[in-house]
């Protein structure tokens, strides 16, 4: 069997599960907007979101590594054998960072991973953007348009997590008010008001995906 094949199939799940367990994290934050709801049920839904959301961004983590063994493989690009061990390493470290913060939620440390993840997600899409976009002008170092193109959507997805986390932020706080203090229109509203500009992070990204996937497997271009 080739190696392309396999890899092929790995990533095919990796996008599987990536969309997958997001469509549980889009339903469960949407739930819990709800405020007929007990605050226990709607915390409940939250707390189920967040640990389905491990899924996803864990393979979004795995797509990296996985992405230049196909690449590697299929020949798009002479990637080294550096480059993939830097990639698995970056993974491994990157997952590490999401398990760690998510064990230990409200801690400081929790606090420091979030932030550094958001620098590295920023710095990332920089760089995948810039390297799609300069083989799309130059045709190089990414000779086949279809791939650039791809690579150019997978670095806007960077941009669309950064997106969802930014937008979330602010639904944390009176969501813990209506837990602590009660419900109140103001604060029903505030947290309604963060999801929903979430949401359209999620929407964008589940586009970006969608797009990537035929670009990969249609290759129109």
């Amino acid at each position: 069997m080739e190696p392309y094949l396999l890899w092929g199939y790995v990533h095919i799940l990796l996008f599987v599960f990536w969309l997958g367990a997001d469509v549980g994290v889009f339903l469960s934050v949407v739930r819990a907007k709800n405020s007929e709801l007990s605050f226990e049920t709607r915390a409940a839904l939250m707390k189920l979101g967040m640990t389905v959301d491990l899924f996803p961004r864990t393979c979004f983590a795995l797509i990296i590594p996985v992405g230049l063994h196909m690449t590697r493989d299929l020949g798009l690009y002479p990637v080294s054998g550096g480059m993939l061990v830097g990639a698995w390493l970056l993974a491994a470290l990157w997952i590490a960072a999401i398990f760690t913060g998510f064990r230990n939620e409200g801690k400081p440390i929790a606090v420091t991973l979030a932030k550094g993840q958001l620098v590295f997600e920023g710095i990332m899409g920089v760089l995948v953007v810039g390297v799609g976009v300069m083989s799309l002008i130059n045709g190089a170092p990414l000779v086949d348009t279809w791939f650039a193109v791809k690579i150019t959507l997978f670095g806007l997805a960077f941009f669309a997590a950064l997106g969802i986390d930014f937008a979330f932020t602010p639904a944390i706080k009176p969501f813990m008010e209506i837990g602590t203090e009660g419900s109140t229109t103001e604060r029903e509203a505030l947290y309604s008001k963060a999801v929903n500009h979430t949401l359209v992070w999620v929407l964008t990204l589940y586009v970006l995906i969608a797009l990537i996937a035929f670009m990969g497997k249609v290759q129109p271009i």
